[in-house]
């Protein structure tokens, strides 16, 4: 995979809300984890896809991911990003409060694995959930 696929899927499809053109990215019997968020799934269906719903109901607000960089090859590699977000409604981070209009910017990258046909098989995410924090809460 290369750049082009990073804006594929973090532009063309996870920005745009496009729960079935996150879909066709994905293997169904995918391993996910969002590491600072504790998130762990097993399938597109065992998890990923209510992880992704959550982003994408208008009351977690705006979430936006640009790729800033892409290492790797067909079968592997990973996408350094930056994640602009304006909170909504849901607590998201769990942080028992509102914080709604609220913005914060964290850089993160995702680790990935694909099969021969180029579906992701394997996703781990890495962000600093403090720098989140620290910019809802001052």
């Amino acid at each position: 995979m290369n750049m082009d696929w990073a804006h594929t899927w973090l532009e063309k499809t996870f920005n745009q809300r496009d729960m079935a053109g996150m879909e066709a990215l994905y293997d169904p019997n995918v391993k996910f984890a969002d590491v600072p968020l504790g998130v762990d799934a097993n399938g597109w269906n065992g998890g990923l896809k209510a992880f992704f719903a959550g982003f994408f109901d208008p009351a977690s607000g705006s979430h936006k991911f640009l790729p800033d960089s892409y290492l790797g090859n067909a079968r592997e590699g990973v996408c350094e990003w930056t994640w602009h977000g304006t909170m909504g409604d849901a607590d998201l981070f769990q942080l028992g409060k509102s914080v709604k209009g609220k913005t914060f910017t964290v850089r993160g990258n995702s680790v990935f694995r694909f099969d021969a046909t180029g579906k992701v098989v394997e996703e781990r995410d890495y962000w600093d959930l403090s720098t989140v924090l620290r910019q809802l809460n001052g």
